[in-house]
């Protein structure tokens, strides 16, 4: 996905943003887009908040499937709220993080209800200045690892003492730098598609791309791509593998129908089958956590 560069981009609003524009011959396959969203429920600094309207609250801004979900308010540095949504309980942690675009937490709604119901905790979010989070002014406006951490924070104190980075497409990568440093209670990272590899999304101490994170890796991570990806080769995500210090990692190289991005576990239409890379992370979730 296009990026918003951390602390050295202006920011890019999501209206300007096609949502699968990373670079690759020829325009750019659709992808699905989210309803029109509702208000979030906010919650306190110090925790989850209380439920939205009773009628599935998630559901109603980001569409099927009708399972059980809250949308809550995380607060970041800066003064800056980040819009998310919760599913599961459990002390075993997901974080999800979002393809660049205008689905956002709404791209990994169906995974998040897949995960909470084979009993994880999980968590997506808006990243500031996209979706229904706030924008501050100025240079903070595109910085992307102070969201991951606060909200990897928020699933903490929300109960989970074990937290797993998972990101899609730029999401990967932003996924691939923040387990440089990774915040408290995190133990692995899953890379789905990660691409925008040599683009800066990070400020020091980070390493500034994901292709300078791979070899400063802390923890153990599951990459996965496509054989035919249109935004991303084999060959990269290969080199990104290699480059992790940690003999826990592994890599899945999908047949090239799978797709990109969150597309690599999600089924293509309501009713069909999941994709196999589904189960394939929940063992090294079950693993990790």
């Amino acid at each position: 996905m296009r990026t918003r560069s951390a602390a050295v981009t202006a920011i890019i609003t999501a209206a300007a943003v096609v949502v699968a524009g990373c670079a690759g011959p020829g325009p750019p396959p659709s992808r699905p887009r989210a309803r029109p969203p509702s208000p979030p429920a906010t919650a306190s600094p110090g925790g989850p908040a209380s439920p939205g309207p009773a009628a599935a609250p998630v559901a109603g801004v980001c569409g099927p499937p009708l399972a059980a979900g809250r949308l809550v308010t995380v607060h970041a540095p800066g003064r800056v709220r980040l819009a998310a949504l919760t599913a599961g309980s459990g002390p075993r942690g997901v974080l999800l993080i979002p393809e660049l675009g205008r689905s956002g937490k709404c791209g990994w709604w169906d995974f998040a209800a897949y995960l909470a119901a084979n009993g994880y905790r999980v968590l997506a979010f808006d990243h500031r200045c996209t979706g229904e989070s706030s924008c501050p002014s100025g240079p903070a406006a595109g910085s992307l690892m102070p969201d991951i951490r606060a909200a990897a924070s928020w699933l903490r104190r929300a109960g989970a003492a074990r937290v797993v980075l998972t990101g899609a497409s730029q999401g990967a990568s932003e996924a691939l730098i923040a387990a440089t440093r990774p915040p408290p209670g995190v133990t692995a990272v899953v890379s789905l598609s990660a691409d925008e590899l040599t683009t800066a999304l990070a400020a020091r101490p980070y390493p500034v791309t994901a292709t300078a994170a791979a070899p400063r890796l802390a923890r153990p991570a599951l990459f996965a791509v496509a054989a035919a990806d249109p935004y991303v080769g084999v060959p990269a995500t290969r080199r990104l593998f290699a480059a992790a210090r940690s003999g826990r990692s592994r890599l899945v190289v999908l047949g090239p129908g799978a797709g990109h991005g969150w597309d690599l576990v999600r089924p293509d239409q309501p009713g069909a089958a999941r994709p196999p890379l589904a189960a394939t992370i929940l063992a090294f979730l079950r693993a990790m956590t």
